[in-house]
């Protein structure tokens, strides 16, 4: 190669392949992170999944446990993802099946109203992708989250098994005597009457948790407990 193809091509061949660098360096930089993040956690739980009806004290929970944990955890619960939609997308009075969700009644053989359960509608089934989502975004960036959350048996606790399998996870199913949340339900006064009814009887469904708590047998601070102890060993 002469002096003069020399002069053109040797610099031209360096910016080519600081470009290839550059473009890559973000990816690079990314895989590191997460690297030193995973070396960190890895004895670790970065996410604390709580699972269980209405009424059964998850929302109280997990903001004593954000309290009372050493290291900062994020509290994102289902609740949240749904106050974040249009009310026209949801129906929680008029019994219709509307695009987000919905409360539909459950009804016994004489056709009486026993219960109500969720109508989740094509909407409101890309809001619940979209809250697996985001709290793997979370995690991935490398805070802690508590995630406060209504799956109803095992089918949709192995879809967020699934989601989450990248990170370690601590499952925790809530639970409380059924005319215990029944009573709650009433006094909060925000909650469709008959609700936590079909959620008790399906949410634990073929469930295998780390830890199962009472909330009526133990209060608040000795449910924290138990779970930091666990969390500790």
């Amino acid at each position: 190669m002469n002096e003069f193809m020399k002069k053109i091509f040797v610099p031209l061949l360096l910016l080519i392949h600081y470009s290839l660098f550059a473009s890559l360096l973000p990816t690079i930089n990314y895989f590191y992170t997460q690297r030193e993040v995973n070396m960190v956690r890895k004895n670790d739980y970065q996410i604390i999944y709580l699972n269980g009806p209405s009424s059964a004290g998850k929302s109280t929970l997990a903001r004593a446990l954000q309290n009372k944990l050493k290291e900062p955890f994020l509290v994102i619960g289902i609740d949240q993802i749904i106050f974040m939609m249009p009310e026209k997308m949801n129906d929680w009075h008029k019994g219709t099946e509307a695009p987000g969700f919905s409360w539909q009644p459950v009804k016994d053989e004489q056709e009486n109203t026993i219960a109500y359960k969720i109508h989740t509608g094509l909407f409101g089934k890309h809001m619940i992708q979209a809250f697996k989502d985001v709290v793997v975004a979370l995690a991935r960036s490398g805070l802690n989250i508590i995630v406060d959350d209504v799956s109803l048996g095992k089918e949709q606790i192995d879809v967020w098994r699934e989601t989450l399998k990248k990170f370690r996870v601590l499952w925790i199913g809530i639970t409380a005597p059924i005319d215990v949340l029944e009573q709650r339900e009433k006094e909060r006064g925000d909650r469709k009457l008959g609700s936590t009814k079909y959620q008790a009887e399906h949410v634990h469904e073929s469930v295998e948790y780390d830890l199962m708590l009472n909330t009526h047998q133990k209060n608040i601070d000795e449910n924290v407990d138990i779970i930091q102890n666990y969390m500790n060993r």
